[in-house]
């Protein structure tokens, strides 16, 4: 995604007057014109020293490291992951600045929901030292892909000089990245000490804006703490921050952000959560399983719906939704269509009206998340430092507002704490959230509990933590539905929750760099796989990672494909098979977004020809079908 020549078309498309031509014909603004669109309303900063602001060695080019584009790729491996074929949950392997740059186009303004545990920059070795020439290649030496000397760390001790220069520069382009991925509800929960809290602090009101900051919660980490010369530091910090501090609603009072005067027969109450789903992926296509029957005032079937009367999709699953009605706890209100929009009681007395505070004490201490790990992995040392407690990171979940199935990202991931939140959770309340999880392939130490089991790198404990956890909170799932007798078979929870994760590992593209020579026979790097190219392809024109993956047989021809629920494909690519002749026709049965197609695959221009002059009939301003020859 080209993030400076985005924002340049936003900016133009709201004041044209201030753009002229510059230097080689690049767009130049005119700082004259802009002061005078705005007028006395914004105060144009000149080179002014006097004024207040937050600056440090390298800081313009860490702002500049967030716009340069990836010249990376992220390679699937089926044999890392669990339950390929059905999962939406992804773990990524790599330097997550790389990552963030790559999930930009797929993943802007989709995610609701962040936390992050950045390094707290103890003076101990510091791995995310970025290189502002070739971050990939410094990636790949780092995590001793290309080393054959092993891995390569950089420190960063508070006597180097610039202790705390270099974490503001690995902290400022991650965190830019991150707020384009945010949706305008969301929100990012940043943990952190007070060795530089106050900095973050600071970086994040520049980032995100003063006005979206929200909290600073204070998290009791560990009891008692050790002897100190002065006082004893048992707490640290999580930095709230919204992406739109007038869209974000928190859970607590508000629950979903609806807050009505609602009546029925047993009195009025005073609050009501809105079960329809509106805004972002409110459309049935969105969310397919969200799309379903629940028992109307008069007995009849109920389906979502939208305003405009399309087909809808619910807030919650099928379990929850059935489980309000046959309580007595759902409002239905009857739109001038025939529609109608259901509305959740909540009562004043109930528990779910209580608001988050800032002081988190008791059950958040680290010391809880040290003894999850060891009982997973059934050891008497823990093989993680400072793991996060569950119930941190699922109170985050409920005080953001995340719904059925939205997606929470951790790329600062560790031990995987938060993928193990997002599995638990959606097993107690029937919810399909997905996670995105990034972690560097940090070496474990050869004296540590880790690297004696045999986890030679930071990657290999989270991996197995979410295998692990995924099979416990599945037979507790099960287990419960079993035992669930009272409610009718068709209350249960049809939602199985989803315990399988798909893995990317983080390399440089998988076509070679341009030398000049146009008739080269092959742009790709050997030794990588047509999947490989596959997701490099589908990922940078805007496809999540989160998509079922097929191979298909069109017309006798062989394809990759993305898939719909129902096993349509949307997406298709012909890589490494002859293109036959009846392919493009058999096309035409499809409901296509994208189309690539490797050349080498037409036996003859002929067919290529014909080929794209059957796809092209494709191409409507109803199906804005793509077509790609790489």
């Amino acid at each position: 995604m080209d993030l400076n020549g985005d924002t340049l078309a936003k900016l133009k498309q709201i004041l044209p007057e201030i753009f002229s031509e510059g230097a080689d014909g690049k767009p130049s603004i005119d700082i004259e014109r802009l002061k005078i669109a705005l007028g006395d309303e914004v105060d144009i900063e000149a080179d002014d020293k006097t004024r207040y602001s937050f600056n440090w060695s390298g800081k313009k080019q860490a702002q500049a490291l967030a716009n340069q584009p990836s010249t990376a790729a992220l390679r699937p491996s089926v044999e890392d992951s669990k339950n390929w074929d059905d999962t939406q949950n992804i773990y990524i392997e790599g330097d997550n600045l790389e990552v963030l740059k790559l999930l930009q186009k797929s993943y802007y303004g989709q995610i609701k929901m962040i936390y992050i545990d950045p390094p707290y920059n103890t003076g101990k070795d510091f791995v995310y030292k970025d290189n502002f020439h070739d971050n990939v290649k410094n990636y790949l030496q780092l995590t001793g892909q290309v080393d054959d000397d092993g891995n390569r760390i950089s420190t960063n001790t508070d006597k180097s000089g610039r202790y705390h220069t270099d974490w503001l520069n690995m902290m400022y382009p991650r965190l830019k990245l991150a707020r384009n991925l945010l949706k305008d509800d969301g929100v990012i929960f940043i943990s952190i000490d007070d060795k530089e809290g106050h900095n973050l602090r600071k970086i994040c009101d520049e980032i995100f804006g003063e006005d979206n900051f929200v909290v600073a919660i204070t998290r009791e980490a560990i009891k008692g703490g050790s002897v100190s010369k002065f006082i004893r530091k048992v707490h640290d910090f999580v930095l709230v921050y919204s992406k739109s501090i007038d869209e974000v609603v928190f859970g607590g009072i508000e629950v979903d952000g609806v807050t009505l005067d609602l009546e029925d027969e047993n009195g009025k109450y005073a609050r009501g959560r809105e079960l329809n789903k509106w805004g972002a992926g409110s459309r049935r296509e969105d969310s397919p399983g969200m799309w379903f029957p629940v028992p109307g005032p008069n007995g009849e079937e109920i389906y979502p719906t939208r305003n405009d009367g399309s087909d809808g999709r619910w807030r919650l699953g099928k379990q929850k939704m059935h489980e309000l009605i046959s309580n007595g706890n759902a409002i239905y209100e009857k739109r001038e269509n025939g529609t109608y929009v259901i509305y959740e009681k909540i009562r004043d007395d109930s528990n779910r009206i209580k608001q988050f505070t800032s002081l988190f004490k008791d059950s958040y201490i680290n010391a809880k998340g040290t003894d999850s790990l060891k009982s997973l992995f059934s050891m008497e040392r823990s093989l993680f430092d400072y793991s996060k407690p569950l119930e941190l990171i699922t109170d985050f979940m409920l005080m953001s507002n995340t719904l059925s199935d939205d997606i929470i990202l951790d790329f600062f991931s560790g031990s995987a704490t938060t993928a193990h939140a997002v599995m638990q959770l959606n097993a107690e309340d029937g919810g399909s959230r997905k996670y995105i999880c990034v972690q560097l392939p940090e070496a474990t130490a050869t004296d540590s509990e880790a690297y004696k089991a045999g986890y030679k790198n930071i990657c290999e404990i989270g991996k197995e933590r979410i295998r692990r956890a995924g099979e416990k909170v599945l037979a507790e799932w099960q287990e419960k539905q079993t035992k669930n007798d009272l409610l009718a078979e068709d209350n249960k929870s049809s939602t199985i929750p989803d315990i399988g994760f798909k893995v990317f590992k983080l390399d440089t593209s998988n076509f070679k760099p341009f030398d000049g020579n146009f008739f080269s026979e092959e742009m790709i790097l050997s030794g990588r796989t047509s999947l490989d190219l596959f997701y490099e392809l589908v990922l940078k024109q805007g496809y999540s990672l989160d998509y079922k993956q097929q191979i298909l047989d069109i017309g006798g021809t062989q394809c990759y494909a993305l898939v719909n629920d129902d096993g349509m494909p949307f997406v298709l690519a012909v890589l490494d098979n002859a293109v036959k002749a009846n392919f493009a026709l058999e096309l035409l049965k499809y409901a296509l977004t994208l189309v690539i197609i490797k050349d080498d695959c037409f036996a003859t221009d002929e067919l290529k020809l014909n080929t794209l002059a059957t796809l092209e009939q494709l191409q409507s301003k109803d199906n804005p079908l793509q077509i790609r020859i790489v």
